[in-house]
C-alpha cells in the first residue's frame, strides 16, 4: 500500500503542477473569449492527455503493482490529494472555497469529470 500512496502523492502534484500552467491559461485568456465552459472543454485535453501520459509512468516508477486494486489505491489517494490542494489553493488565491459550488456549472462538471478520470486512469492504463 505504501507504493500506491507514494505514487499517488506523485501523480496529484504532477497533475497540480499542469493544472497550474492550464488554469491561469483558461481563466484569463480563453474563458472570457469563449466561455467558462468551452474553456474548461479545451483544457481538458492536455489534461486528458497528461493523465494518460503520467499515471502510467508514475506507477511504473515507483512500482505500483498492476492489479486493478493497486492502481485503483493510487488513484483513490491522489484524488483525495488533488481536491484538498485545489481547494486550499481555492481558499487561498479568493479568500474562500468556492470550489464545490463551481461543480455545479456546466464547466464544473467537465472538471468532475476530468476527477473522475484522474482516479481511475491508473488502473486503465496498467501498461
Amino acid at each position: 500500500m505504501r507504493a500506491e500512496l507514494r505514487a499517488g502523492a506523485a501523480y496529484a502534484a504532477a497533475m497540480f503542477g499542469l493544472g497550474a500552467v492550464l488554469g491561469p491559461v483558461r481563466e484569463l485568456a480563453v474563458a472570457p473569449r469563449l466561455g467558462a465552459t468551452a474553456a474548461a472543454a479545451l483544457e481538458a485535453v492536455p489534461m486528458l492527455v497528461g493523465m494518460a501520459v503520467l499515471a502510467p509512468w508514475i506507477a511504473r516508477r515507483l512500482e505500483v503493482p498492476p492489479a486493478r486494486p493497486a492502481r485503483l489505491g493510487m488513484g483513490g489517494a491522489g484524488l483525495a490529494l488533488l481536491v484538498l490542494a485545489e481547494t486550499a489553493l481555492d481558499w487561498l488565491v479568493r479568500g474562500q472555497s468556492l470550489w464545490l459550488e463551481r461543480m455545479r456549472s456546466p464547466a464544473g462538471w467537465i472538471g468532475l469529470g476530468l476527477l473522475a478520470a484522474f482516479a481511475l486512469m491508473p488502473a486503465a492504463r496498467r501498461a
